[in-house]
């Protein structure tokens, strides 16, 4: 390639990111902190933002580095490393012919002998990932990290290859992407880093995709749906999930994200937090207006908000997250949403919002079942310090509850006691240091408890359970409540009769004859939860509520 033409791509690079940050925060102030006394210069080695004043260069480092550096990924489609600089530094650097093209938006021009453009470099420079959090005897220490001058808080380099910092997150031992204030668009590599725990060398980045999410019959009804929105997202009814902690609802959100920007290429596909959202409202009220917040979100190509339960009692929020939602149905832009229950049951929560978050497909998702919680064991075993015993994962997901931000608590510990011991340690020595970890023993279970598991997995209500109904969608739950607490306490015949709408004792007990031949045939059940559930999946699923609490 010619230099004039190796150039001249470089230039168009920068002016997109110059325009893309001019939309982003506005033409005011773009053009009182960027303006003239800014350059941007792309090179093998990332995004260079050439500042001129110690003061402003603070500013914006401290302001607007993120969104650099999210829009800067928009336009070359990957990660990019991102370095702001004094312009008086390089200036002192530059060589003549330098300083004459410093006039120009472009201050210094690749060498003839170039075969690639920089953006490609950059796209082929590896990416690894590690964490940063609060101090943990977990974490292992990455020797010799240190951030070059002049880079912002956003990365550090190790090594040979950009290194993306990023905190830990829920399923499967998974590190989500860092969302920014909800400015961030998703800035992290496309799809995020997802299966990693300790930051050690050997420790494979898994990706946080379809790919990479492990299915199960506790999330199955969740994934299909995520798929089919994936891959037909125009004019898709909204999409809400809603389960426990550690489920994978993030995950979820994150591979629906990477799928409409890889294979759609929507480049504005928000994914944030409620929270984030309902900081980003307030920042706005305060300072640059709701006008700015509102274009940003109703102008998107998809917007997926997590934690949706954090709204719950804020009467501003509501309301402008209420007539967002409006603005993207009624321009048939995908909507995805993710709670810790069924949208009518989160307290505080508008009717209105709530109406509309169950107007489209709302899919629940239990907590780990056995089966899967032993997968993410042997998934997490293949990247520890040593090798690990099939008895040792046995017990461990046995006695580990079905969230995954806590398997990932285990499988850290076991891989630092590793280190610490040599050796395997033994199940005693595990169970010494996991604390409430892991269970020691069977939980005491009260009717009340299997009530609440089964309205949970069936999406019903107390009342409902309780009451005179004769539908399968009532029936079949209260059926396997009644025996399910013959199975799981101590209650009499009658007690149980008593407790789930004041029936008598040889209810019960046909009840308890009517699923066990049920478990012979392998009877679907009728509910509002997952459609052609079987017995024996909705039993795993009551009694993974169980063990959780």
């Amino acid at each position: 390639m010619r230099t004039s033409d190796h150039g001249t791509q470089d230039r168009t690079v920068e002016g997109k990111i110059r325009d893309g940050l001019e939309r982003r925060i506005g033409t005011d102030r773009f053009g009182i902190w960027f303006g003239d006394r800014v350059r941007f210069e792309i090179g093998p080695d990332g995004l260079t933002v050439w500042v001129h004043g110690e003061f402003a260069l603070e500013r914006l480092r401290g302001h607007y580095y993120r969104q650099i550096e999210s829009i800067a990924a928009e336009v070359v489609g990957g990660i990019v490393p991102v370095k702001m600089s004094l312009w008086e530094e390089r200036s002192g650097v530059l060589s003549s012919a330098d300083q004459e093209a410093a006039t120009s938006l472009r201050p210094s021009v690749p060498t003839p002998t170039a075969v690639t453009t920089d953006v490609q470099q950059i796209r082929s420079q590896p990416v690894r990932s590690i964490r940063v959090s609060s101090p943990n005897p977990l974490r292992e220490i990455v020797p010799k990290a240190t951030a070059p001058r002049g880079i912002g808080g956003g990365q550090l380099r190790v090594g040979s290859g950009p290194v993306v910092v990023r905190p830990s997150d829920g399923l499967s031992g998974n590190a989500s992407a860092r969302e920014g204030s909800g400015r961030e668009l998703g800035g992290e590599g496309e799809d995020g880093a997802l299966g990693e725990s300790l930051a050690s060398p050997g420790r494979r980045v898994v990706p946080m995709t379809f790919t990479s999410f492990m299915p199960a019959t506790s999330n199955q009804l969740a994934v299909t749906a995520a798929k089919l929105l994936a891959s037909d997202p125009i004019g898709s009814a909204p999409l809400c999930f809603w389960g426990p902690t550690g489920t994978g609802k993030t995950h979820l959100l994150h591979a629906i994200r990477h799928e409409l920007r890889a294979r759609h290429g929507m480049p504005r596909v928000i994914l944030l937090s409620a929270e984030q959202f309902t900081n980003d409202f307030l920042a706005c009220v305060r300072g640059t207006g709701l006008p700015a917040f509102r274009k940003r979100y109703r102008d998107a190509d998809a917007l997926l908000i997590d934690n949706v339960q954090f709204l719950g009692g804020k009467t501003a929020t509501l309301r402008e997250t209420l007539y967002t939602v409006d603005a993207l149905l009624t321009r048939r832009r995908p909507l995805v949403l993710a709670a810790d229950r069924q949208p009518l049951e989160i307290d505080g929560l508008a009717g209105d919002l709530a109406g509309r978050m169950s107007s489209g497909l709302v899919c629940g998702i239990n907590p780990m079942e056995r089966e899967l919680r032993k997968e993410l064991f042997r998934r997490h075993a293949e990247q520890s310090y040593l090798p690990w015993d099939e008895a040792t994962i046995e017990v461990l997901a046995e006695r580990t509850m079905g969230d995954g931000r806590v398997i990932q608590g285990v499988a850290q510990l076991v891989s630092m006691l590793q280190r610490m011991y040599r050796r395997m340690p033994t199940l005693q020595e595990i169970a010494a240091q996991a604390g409430d970890m892991l269970q020691r023993g069977p939980k005491l279970v009260a009717l009340a408890d299997i009530e609440k598991a089964i309205c949970s997995t069936f999406g019903i209500t107390t009342q409902e359970l309780r009451s005179e109904a004769k539908s399968r969608s009532v029936s079949h739950p209260r059926i396997l409540a009644m025996y399910l607490s013959r199975e799981h306490t101590t209650a009499a015949f009658s007690e149980i009769g008593r407790y789930y709408g004041d029936r008598n004792h040889s209810t019960v007990i046909a009840a308890h004859r009517r699923v066990e031949e049920w478990l012979e045939g392998e009877r679907t059940l009728g509910g509002r939860g997952p459609k052609g559930m079987k017995v024996k999946e909705a039993i795993a699923a009551v009694e993974s509520l169980l063990r959780i609490g």
